[in-house]
């Protein structure tokens, strides 16, 4: 009875294993991504870094930091719209997102912060202007709580505040469940978000979101990425912050899916200097409110950011 039981429990688990390994998106080396890019590059020890800009070399220059899965591809108009009020845009692919490398090191803040400074090196910028949009604000957050003296203003869209906000910390002590639910819940949940992004004008086009899960070591990043980087103390930065009197500008939903407003609002509380405005529109209102949000950032600009 017994050995039955040990039978039928190895070729359940067989059989699990044999629908993960058959189930894998990741067909394609990111070379291949790479090659078809008019973005431009930089090495680091960690892997490549691909980047893109807008704008005049004579405005303020802004580094545009993207979220946890949409990569800079997606923030086009975006960054057109911050270079039409003045300000040189630079645009970035995270490790293990759109063009960038999958690097083999932990997806950690360290990690995002080596990238990041070693980016703000690679374009010679003394002084710049960080935006942050969900997950980028984290960083940029992080960033300039230990960069002062690199950082002019502080601008953050919907930023992330930690992983009391997604709920996901206990579930991830199970690793062969959570590689299951990681697989076919979060990044087909993703990829499904992703597929709505694609423009009509573009049918028969490469979804750029979509593809970039095909690349090999994408998932690897996403799992590492939810296990590491959710460790950080994101309050710690942001009462940093408060101590630094950095000009900060900050815009969120009170509808927001995937960052309760309640948590942003909790950060808002440790640095109350902190100019905030308040949207409806979900987690996508850059998107959605991308007008009233550029002509916010715009007065801000105005107030709050020299440039020499």
């Amino acid at each position: 009875m017994v050995n039955w039981i040990i039978i039928s429990f190895l070729i359940v688990i067989g059989f699990f294993l044999i629908i993960f390994s058959l189930s894998n998106r990741e067909k394609i080396l990111i070379e291949d991504l790479q090659n078809d890019s008019e973005y431009k590059f930089f090495e680091s020890l960690d892997g490549a870094t691909y980047y893109t800009t807008y704008g005049s070399e004579e405005d303020c220059p802004l580094i545009l930091i993207h979220g946890l899965s949409i990569p800079s591809f997606y923030y086009k108009e975006t960054a057109e719209a911050l270079s039409s009020i003045g300000f040189k845009v630079y645009t970035y692919d995270h490790f293990g997102r759109g063009y960038s490398d999958r690097s083999k090191s932990d997806y950690n803040m360290s990690l995002y912060q080596r990238q990041l400074e070693n980016f703000i090196d690679h374009l010679g910028l003394d002084r710049v202007t960080l935006m942050g949009v969900s997950m980028g604000g984290a960083i940029a957050s992080n960033y300039a709580s230990i960069n002062k003296e690199k950082i002019e203003a502080l601008i953050l869209n919907v930023p992330f505040v930690g992983a009391e906000t997604i709920g996901l910390s206990g579930f991830m002590k199970f690793p062969f469940v959570w590689d299951f639910y990681l697989r076919f819940v979060i990044i087909k949940r993703a990829i499904t978000r992703g597929a709505e992004m694609q423009d009509e004008d573009d049918a028969g086009v490469d979804n750029h979101f979509v593809q970039q899960f095909s690349i090999k070591g994408t998932e690897r990043a996403f799992n590492s990425l939810l296990k590491n980087f959710l460790e950080h103390n994101f309050l710690g930065d942001y009462k940093k912050l408060s101590a630094l009197q950095i000009p900060t500008h900050v815009t969120y939903a009170i509808d927001d899916e995937d960052v309760p407003a309640s948590s942003i609002l909790g950060a808002l509380e440790l640095f109350p200097q902190a100019e905030s405005f308040s949207f409806e529109g979900g987690h996508n209102i850059l998107n959605e409110k991308r007008d009233e949000i550029i002509s916010l950032i715009s007065d801000f600009k105005s107030k709050k950011i020299q440039c020499n």
